[in-house]
């Protein structure tokens, strides 16, 4: 085949500078990227090396949420929406413990406590289809010995209570999701406030309303951390023949013996005869008035929580020293 060397085509010159910029373009554009992402990676570094790590949090006080509810002292003050002053029944209330024994004043146990308190935290009301939540806005006063740099020490027998109240008559609940899962924030709310790892749902409801509370219930049970025990208050109807607080997981119930509505007499003649309420799960704990009186001679509750209808600052321990010996040891 002959070769034609004049028959070659001489290149476009347009064309060869126009690639050249585009490549030297594009490998300028990719040096830049790499020079930033380097800086970026070098400044990350050097911010690791003067930021400190953060700190882990802080080991729960208990466990378990058994344990937490076992430390509980056998005597519970009920504090609500008033301002009070719990330091002069709660003063002198401990148990001698070893490190008092050994002259350890400053080791003072705070689980040898023979009085706690369990106040109110939060008011969640439900009306129509809304829920509004309204954290204790009264001032309550508990022993210096409980706190620390203005926060309360872990173990500190306080109880946190969630207390849900519902409008009546055009305003009533309509009990819908939205105030299901309000509640529940509020419970978990209330528990991370609690010393004790102790909350507890005071929560009156209807025989028909009874499947909602059940429900909030079991999904505050799912939300609070393992080592959380939740209480729960409860009429004395649902303790007498009313099995359906049996599969609920609460780790305490709490029945109200006082204000009673329904059968007053059957109730006051179990209690009178038997000491506590025939329900399992309601016979660890119960709930009285100070106001409220004679009680039952024979009480076998291992904790008992009191209702104070005035504030418990005007109210002398000693009238009720003698009383109550029973559940101070």
């Amino acid at each position: 085949m002959p070769f034609f060397i004049g028959r070659l085509q001489t290149p476009n010159l347009e064309f060869i500078l126009s690639a050249s910029y585009h490549l030297y373009r594009t490998v300028r554009l990719l040096r830049l990227k790499l020079c930033c992402l380097l800086l970026l990676a070098g400044g990350q570094a050097v911010l690791a090396k003067n930021i400190p790590a953060k700190a882990p949090a802080p080991a729960p006080a208990f466990a378990t949420r058994q344990a937490a509810l076992a430390a509980l002292p056998p005597l519970m003050l009920w504090v609500w929406e008033r301002p009070d002053d719990t330091r002069s029944w709660l003063a002198n209330s401990t148990r001698a413990s070893k490190s008092a024994e050994a002259g350890d004043a400053a080791g003072a146990d705070l689980q040898a406590q023979r009085i706690g308190v369990a106040a109110l935290d939060s008011t969640v009301l439900l009306r129509d289809g809304s829920a509004t939540v309204w954290r204790r806005q009264q001032a309550l006063r508990l022993p210096p010995e409980w706190s620390a740099a203005g926060r309360l020490l872990p173990k500190a027998p306080l109880v946190t209570i969630v207390h849900v109240d519902m409008a009546s008559g055009a305003h009533k609940p309509q009990l819908n999701e939205r105030q299901k899962q309000t509640i529940v924030r509020a419970v978990t709310a209330a528990a991370k406030r609690s010393p004790s790892q102790v909350v507890q749902l005071d929560f009156e409801v209807m025989h028909s309303q009874k499947p909602f509370l059940a429900d909030v219930i079991r999904r505050s049970r799912a939300a609070l951390p393992e080592n959380v025990a939740l209480s729960l208050t409860a009429q004395p109807s649902w303790c007498v023949g009313d099995a359906w607080l049996a599969d609920l997981p609460v780790d305490e119930v709490v029945p109200m013996a006082f204000r009673m509505t329904g059968d007053v007499k059957r109730t006051q003649e179990i209690l009178i005869h038997d000491g506590r309420f025939p329900r399992p799960e309601c016979q660890p704990s119960l709930g009285l008035a100070l106001n409220e009186q004679p009680w039952p001679d024979k009480l076998r509750s291992q904790r008992l929580y009191l209702f104070n209808r005035a504030a418990w600052s005007v109210t002398p321990m000693a009238s009720w020293s003698v009383r109550l010996g029973a559940f101070l040891p």
